[in-house]
């Protein structure tokens, strides 16, 4: 899965706390090994309904890109803000 693919596959349209979101600057796609596919800085959010999508710029290439996240969490949500 390329960065673009893996953006476009994680930033949403996701049930998830808008302003925890927003007071980040960038959100990892991660798969569920914890390996950080791709990076992007949030610039805002859209609203689906009662779901959001992250709106960003990715960051193509990052050297996290392959590499395990640093955030690692506990959620199925494939996204992590930091």
């Amino acid at each position: 899965m390329s960065e673009d693919e893996a953006w476009q596959a994680g930033r949403g349209i996701w049930k998830f706390n808008a302003d925890r979101a927003l007071s980040q600057d960038e959100a990892q796609i991660i798969n569920t090994d914890g390996t950080v596919l791709a990076v992007a800085k949030i610039t805002g959010i859209s609203k689906h309904g009662d779901r959001y999508a992250l709106e960003g710029d990715l960051l193509h290439g990052d050297p996290r890109v392959g590499r395990p996240t640093p955030s690692p969490h506990l959620s199925r949500n494939p996204v992590t803000y930091i």
